[in-house]
């Protein structure tokens, strides 16, 4: 059994209009998402889904205007709570998963009440490790991606998402609340290249579309892929495909006509 305590274990149905909750948390806690459906951090977070912060971690949240989520939350304390985030894969930052124990949740938040009634120190540590086992279970299951997937898919999708703005590494870790360092070794280790050799490789297969399939002239392309200088643009585009842009849009007309010619 962990050295760590429930200093608060509560159910929540929230409102549509709830202010926005943006702050450093100064204790480690757990929300498991019962019904409904909210925003965590910029990642939609719905029912079945459980999002865990640790101690001094920021966390940015609010529910849905039209679906608002309601979650039982627990708090947390102890000297072995570090241990028991690290036997379970959580990181020091933000960490999503699915859970499927909602039922247990209710009996637990039971329990809870009637120790909490009597104010016992060993109910509260009894209830922290309880929830701990029902998610290191899950765990065993396989019901959960490991941490670096999980993470590295985040940041893959914020660049997906925003590849056509300005962004930086630095711009990725703020956004997925990670350190950027590390947000460069994860995306290493699971997709084989750098986050900037991704945007850069997502950049380029957009102007490669946009020179084969419009007429836009190549600065607007460049800008409509992040790059405000056309110059930086064409020299990135050639020695990504071996040919300037105007030459791979030329060469791409020629192989066009052609083709018609031969279908007469």
């Amino acid at each position: 059994m962990y050295d760590i305590f429930a200093t608060d274990l509560s159910f929540e149905q929230c409102s549509g209009d709830k202010k926005k909750i943006d702050m450093l948390f100064p204790y480690a806690v757990i929300h498991f998402v019962l019904s409904g459906h909210g925003c965590v951090n910029g990642e939609k977070i719905s029912e079945g889904t459980a999002f865990v912060s640790y101690i001094n971690n920021r966390m940015s949240y609010y529910p849905s205007r039209e679906d608002p989520w309601s979650y039982i939350y627990i708090r947390l304390g102890g000297n072995d709570l570090k241990k028991a985030f690290e036997d379970c894969g959580f990181e020091s930052g933000l960490t999503v998963i699915p859970f499927d124990f909602k039922e247990r949740l209710w009996e637990i938040l039971s329990l809870y009440n009637g120790f909490s009634g009597i104010n016992d120190p060993d109910g509260a540590r009894i209830i922290a490790n309880a929830v701990f086992f029902l998610m290191k279970k899950r765990i065993a299951t396989g019901g959960f991606k490991t941490k670096p997937r999980q993470h590295a898919e985040r940041i893959k999708s914020f660049i997906d998402e925003n590849y056509y703005k300005k962004i930086t590494v630095r711009d990725m870790a703020e956004r997925v609340y990670l350190n950027k360092n590390y947000v460069r070794t994860v995306f290493f280790e699971v997709f084989g290249v750098s986050p900037k050799q991704y945007l850069q490789r997502v950049r380029m297969n957009r102007a490669e579309f946009l020179l084969r399939t419009t007429d836009e002239d190549v600065k607007l392309i460049a800008n409509s892929v992040g790059y405000d200088d056309a110059l930086l643009f064409s020299k990135t585009f050639k020695a990504a495909y071996g040919i300037s842009p105007l030459g791979f849009r030329l060469k791409k007309e020629d192989e066009g006509e052609i083709k018609k010619q031969e279908g007469d």
